[in-house]
């Protein structure tokens, strides 16, 4: 029997989160680098393994949707924060983090600084220091990037799964 966790997807409109979903869902050699807002939620389905599959699932970016996201972030065993990379996208992306500190008090907690591809882009390491959380870079429209990402959700969740053992 298949067993599915959810994974949260937090973040800023615009910061790529939708495109985080479709590099690790679709196997499209291409991917779309137009902006279109999310209207409501975005969703996908990775495998971690023969019984387990992870459901991402990601809210609008919009602050309208903000006052959701604390009910969408239940039950999730994973928040993946995904951000630019850019200071004023990150310093917002704290913020965020701030304000849903008690929901995400006992969750595992990664961001993702996408962008990397752009100029003036901040280093994974310094947006971790300003975040306070294990961040990694990444580039969500590239498909070459979609083993690397697949990869930090996988290991993320195989680090739960050793902390409760």
């Amino acid at each position: 029997m298949t067993q599915y966790v959810k994974v949260a997807l937090m973040g800023s409109g615009y910061a790529g989160k939708s495109t985080l979903i479709k590099l690790l869902t679709d196997s499209s050699p291409k991917l779309e680098v137009n902006y279109q807002p999310t209207a409501g939620m975005s969703c996908g389905t990775i495998t971690i393994d023969g019984s387990t599959k992870a459901s991402l699932i990601e809210m609008g970016g919009q602050s309208h949707f903000e006052f959701l996201w604390a009910d969408f972030m239940k039950g999730s065993k994973m928040v993946v924060v995904v951000t630019e990379s850019y200071p004023k996208a990150v310093l917002k992306t704290r913020q965020l983090l701030m304000k849903f500190k008690n929901q995400l008090d006992g969750m595992k907690v990664i961001a993702i600084a996408n962008k990397q591809d752009l100029p003036g882009s901040m280093r994974p390491e310094s947006v971790q220091d300003l975040l306070g959380v294990p961040t990694f870079g990444l580039v969500a429209i590239d498909p070459k990037e979609r083993l690397n990402g697949y990869k930090l959700i996988v290991d993320g969740l195989k680090e739960l799964s050793n902390m409760a053992a």
